[in-house]
């Protein structure tokens, strides 16, 4: 939830908290059809047990970076705290190692530590992010500056 907080605040300080709080919401269903979806496409494909219902929290999470990287195209973001990188790297980077690890799941090979990740939650929120982001990206354009009208 430290991640919402970040990238959420710079996504309403752009729509306000009515529409944040839509977004969030059905990011988070389509996150979560992006789960069951995928579980019940192994569930063809291996016989294995289909996971019922999922909550999409963290896919609704990465949906609020997915806008922020929209609406703040030039934006810097400190990896890890530490590690500084323009937010469409970050972004890149986070898609490849989730669609790694989704193309080891669709193989049936489970990968150390990322491979408990719903990566499938996490594209499709990403996903959902992406688009929401182009949306306002001509709508909201003229307040996409993190610090102020000035900067």
């Amino acid at each position: 939830m430290i991640t919402f907080y970040f990238f959420g605040t710079a996504v309403e300080k752009s729509v306000g908290g009515i529409k944040l709080v839509e977004m969030y919401l059905i990011s988070g269903l389509v996150a979560s059809f992006g789960y069951i979806g995928f579980r019940n496409l192994l569930n063809l494909m291996y016989g294995a047990e289909a996971l019922g219902p999922a909550v999409g929290a963290s896919g609704a999470v990465v949906a609020m970076v997915g806008i922020t990287a929209m609406l703040y195209p030039t934006a810097e973001v400190l990896l890890y705290f530490i590690i500084p990188m323009k937010i469409k790297t970050a972004v890149y980077l986070f898609a490849g190692i989730e669609g790694i690890n989704l193309i080891a799941k669709a193989l049936n090979y489970q990968l150390p530590i990322i491979g408990l990740f719903a990566s499938s939650a996490h594209l499709a929120g990403l996903a959902i992010g992406l688009y929401y982001g182009k949306k306002l990206q001509n709508k909201y354009s003229q307040r996409t500056s993190l610090l102020g009208p000035n900067y």
